[in-house]
């Protein structure tokens, strides 16, 4: 069956109306250009992902934020207000239907991804507000990425190895599933990069530090991957370049 011209122009409006009773705007070409930024909850400074954020907004970007229930007790609400803005700030319990965010977002960012979290989008979990709109997200294509930084564990951590082998099997899983990782300092310059840019290696120490979101952040065709010593390269990041098939080259 076809429509007329008048009853799609209305059909449109009556959407529109409902997506601004959300806070949200009609899904269009600018879509791309807004962020639907995930906030779980873990115990993290938010000055970092907030200040990432904040130079999306810079680069023409619009972010709405979604927040956990837990995440409220845990995280300070305020501070990201005072970037997003009231009015796009959303808490997931509360949402009464989910369509307008999983249709009116192609970008998602998680600046603060918990072990719960991970551990529940690769097994398909889909049972939180969050987790469905990352899994739905995914299913749908859209571009994902999360913060790596809690899943980095030193060699001196006194974090028992079976729960931080744990921790890096859920980043391959995700990693599979087309989540995009990076560390949280990463995250404005990914966004604006469109995935194209390749990052170099943190320099730390005279030392660099290469993370998996390093070896993440590769084009899809590289098959070598060759830095400067000295350098550190973590666990995670090893385990990565090894199930992409790229070999770590030291070069003096």
């Amino acid at each position: 069956m076809e429509f007329s011209p008048e009853i799609i122009r209305r059909i449109e409006v009556e959407v529109a109306k409902v997506l601004n009773q959300q806070g949200l705007a009609l899904t269009s070409p600018q879509s791309d250009k807004r962020i639907l930024a995930i906030f779980d909850a873990t115990e993290v400074n938010l000055a970092r992902p907030l200040e990432q954020l904040d130079k999306c907004i810079q680069g023409g970007y619009v972010v709405t934020a979604m927040l956990s229930e837990i995440a409220t007790k845990i995280l300070d609400i305020s501070r990201i207000r005072s970037v997003c803005g009231q009015e796009r700030i959303f808490i997931a319990d509360e949402i009464t239907n989910l369509q307008p965010f999983t249709e009116g977002f192609s970008l998602i960012v998680i600046p603060t991804l918990s072990c719960t979290m991970a551990a529940k989008l690769s097994l398909g979990m889909a049972d939180t507000p969050c987790a469905y709109l990352v899994f739905q997200g995914l299913l749908r294509g859209n571009r994902v990425i999360a913060t790596v930084d809690g899943f980095e564990i030193s060699d001196e951590s006194a974090i028992p190895p079976e729960i931080s082998k744990l921790g890096k099997n859920y980043i391959k899983t995700l990693s599979d599933f087309g989540i995009q990782f990076v560390v949280t300092d990463q995250i404005a310059e990914t966004v604006l990069s469109d995935g194209t840019h390749h990052f170099n290696p943190e320099l730390v120490g005279g030392q660099n530090i290469i993370t998996a979101s390093v070896i993440a952040g590769l084009p899809p065709n590289v098959r070598e991957f060759g830095y400067t010593n000295p350098a550190i390269i973590t666990p995670l990041a090893r385990d990565l370049a090894a199930r992409k098939g790229i070999r770590l080259v030291a070069r003096d």
